[in-house]
């Protein structure tokens, strides 16, 4: 890419990445047993000096995700998160008993969030757009997919909440984007090489079952180094074998630390008897595939990824598009191969539900790789991609404003009991859409910062998305004529 292209494209680039960290810097997620359970860990760590989590295990913050060994209670979660919110509570921290003020327990886990999970996680953002401009060479369809991507699919919802799914995604997906240039520049350096592997391995102790994804891009990771003349270089799997390592020995020395066993993690002594049970059988309470949960998480109505962001189905005719540009073969097996194989894999899943949730949580870490197929859609479903995305764009935003009011019976009806989804109706417009008008709604910067009330604590939040889209839409044009 010419400099002055380069140039052009990170412009775009930062404009797209705060229309992102706007929108999931917006909102905070409320108490939840998952992000608790994280966030205990962190504040055990550096307030107590320790790993154990029994001063908030049931008090301020209180969950049911936790494991108990040896008279003790402990986060049951990979560590990859905590490691994270250690480095971003130590200086908040320091500030506030320099200055003698209490950090409330809400400010505490606003922070957190924000500086773990959504900051972060807007970062796919800019390296998706440029990575799009580079496939369709147009800045349009760019910020299309982009925005639908980011902003159009449960990658929204959970990029407001202190949950692992998506910082495991932004590392994984930045691991495939070295390797994807290494693979057109025919090349890949000691440096990048160890980078890769460190993501990789840090995306695992985010998430236990990203192994399966680094097992997935292991074949094109290969392949990369097959056509860069590197297959064979001893070097580059030292070097990467070292990167992978490192994150990893965190989660060994975390569970040997408290559970004597570098392989035993806390979903072997889960709290709660039927989750232990359940977590002891098979792969972490994964087994076979179930071709029924594979519908029930992509064309079910309730639930289905497929209707709560219509844009993915667009990826159908993408990939069909894409098996006729040669170069892009490889891209496109390794898309289809992580997203099939993973939605597959998570269909065997006992809870693959993910609890109390807006959406199958579990599945959050593929969805960037639908990028790929849609950036081969012809220019004549333009007007399609272009709907599909405002659709899925809006249902995620009702999903990531809405509250929790309903959702645990709708989800406890749903599933009957029996794990057999009822014939409810769409979560969007069943739950959330509902929430909003009512005002039944997650807190917001509107509510907080200017103390607005219902669907108007929304505006700020349209209203600036709004200027960026046309500063944004003015540096194209600018930039048109320039050239």
């Amino acid at each position: 890419m010419e400099k002055s292209q380069l140039g052009k494209t990170i412009r775009e680039a930062i404009l797209i990445f705060l229309m992102v960290l706007l929108g999931y810097g917006y909102f905070s997620s409320e108490r939840d047993s998952n992000v608790n359970s994280r966030l205990a860990l962190i504040k055990a760590f550096v307030d107590e000096d320790r790993l154990e989590i029994d001063s908030y295990h049931d008090t301020e913050l209180y969950t049911s995700d936790k494991s108990y060994f040896k008279g003790h209670y402990y986060s049951d979660k990979a560590v990859g998160t905590a490691v994270l919110g250690i480095f971003a509570y130590y200086p908040v921290r320091w500030v506030y008993a320099h200055e003698g003020i209490r950090l409330t327990p809400r400010l505490f886990r606003e922070w957190m969030t924000f500086f773990i999970v959504s900051l972060p996680t807007a970062f796919i953002a800019p390296f998706l757009y440029a990575l799009m401009k580079q496939i369709t060479a147009s800045p349009t369809r760019s910020l299309v997919i982009t925005l639908s991507i980011c902003l159009g699919t449960p990658l929204y919802k959970y990029g407001t909440a202190l949950y692992g799914h998506t910082l495991a995604t932004v590392l994984y997906f930045l691991a495939f984007l070295i390797w994807y240039y290494a693979r057109r520049q025919r090349y890949i350096s000691m440096p990048l090489a160890f980078i890769s592997a460190f993501l990789l391995g840090f995306t695992v102790i985010t998430e236990f079952p990203a192994l399966v994804l680094v097992i997935l891009v292991s074949p094109y990771i290969l392949f990369t180094l097959y056509q860069t003349g590197q297959l064979t270089n001893w070097k580059v799997y030292v070097v990467m074998a070292v990167g992978f390592v490192l994150p990893i020995c965190l989660q060994f020395y975390y569970n040997n630390t408290i559970f004597g066993a570098p392989f035993t993690t806390g979903y072997s002594h889960e709290y709660i008897p039927a989750f232990r049970e359940a977590h002891g059988t098979d792969f972490m309470g994964i087994g076979w595939p179930d071709l029924r949960v594979f519908f029930y998480q992509t064309i079910h109505p309730s639930l289905g990824i497929f209707w709560q962001s219509p844009i993915l189905l667009l990826a159908i005719i993408g990939w069909f598009f894409m098996a006729k540009k040669e170069e892009y073969h490889t891209e496109m097996y390794f898309s289809m191969g992580v997203i099939v194989l993973y939605i597959l894999f998570f269909s065997g899943y006992f809870d693959w539900w993910g609890g109390v949730v807006f959406s199958p949580r579990h599945l959050i870490p593929i969805m960037p790789f639908f990028a790929l197929p849609l950036a081969f859609t012809p220019k004549r479903v333009t007007i399609p991609l272009l709907m599909a995305g405002l659709i899925s764009v809006f249902q995620n935003l009702l999903m990531a404003a809405s509250g929790f009011e309903g959702l645990y019976e709708y989800i406890q009806t749903l599933l009957q009991g029996t794990y057999v989804l009822a014939n409810k109706g769409m979560l969007f417009y069943e739950i959330c859409l509902p929430n909003v008008i009512k005002g039944n709604l997650m807190n917001n910067r509107g509510i907080q910062l200017l103390g607005l009330q219902g669907p108007l604590s929304l505006l700020p939040l349209l209203t600036l998305e709004f200027v960026i889209l046309i500063i944004y839409f003015r540096l194209i044009q600018l930039e048109s004529k320039s050239t």
